[in-house]
């Protein structure tokens, strides 16, 4: 959803009127809010397993991007490929940390170690490409979609191994 607001109306982010830029932020905010509870409470299912400490700084990062967002929507609307940047850089970082801390009890589990590569990468373009000439659309849309997919591949590949663990 997040990706098709991005990249399906031209003029959302770029010359937006105010209430339009600070309706992006607030969904941005509840969006990175949701996936920190959902992160978050993958992480206290872990607790005593290894990857734990990995899945909670992956859940205080994005909690923490969204309460930024939601207690300073202005600078965030102001700063928001910035915001991106930092959130996108720390969750793939996180994302990263996750997959090596599972690598010697999930085999094959290539698209967590994707996603954290992806977020990386897109967090990369804002600081690189500064200015006017970067559209926020082309860089938040693409990175949504992709880290969706990669996410995606990910929660079927974990689906078919709990079905082949169930089968034995």
């Amino acid at each position: 959803m997040l990706a098709t607001l991005a990249l399906g109306w031209p003029l959302l982010l770029i010359r937006a009127p105010p209430w339009l830029t600070f309706g992006f932020v607030f969904l941005i905010a509840a969006y990175a809010l949701g996936d920190g509870a959902l992160s978050l409470m993958l992480a206290i299912t872990t607790y005593d397993r290894r990857g734990f400490g990995a899945l909670l700084s992956e859940a205080l990062v994005r909690i923490g991007v969204g309460v930024f967002a939601l207690a300073l929507p202005g600078v965030t609307a102001l700063a928001l490929m910035d915001v991106f940047a930092v959130w996108a850089f720390l969750s793939g970082v996180a994302a990263i940390a996750v997959a090596l801390e599972l690598r010697s009890e999930l085999a094959g589990e290539w698209p967590l170690p994707l996603a954290g590569v992806v977020s990386i990468v897109c967090s990369v373009a804002p600081i690189v490409m500064r200015g006017d000439a970067l559209d926020p659309r082309w860089v938040i849309g693409p990175y949504a979609m992709l880290f969706g997919l990669t996410l995606l591949a990910l929660a079927l590949r974990l689906r078919r191994l709990a079905v082949e663990v169930m089968a034995r």
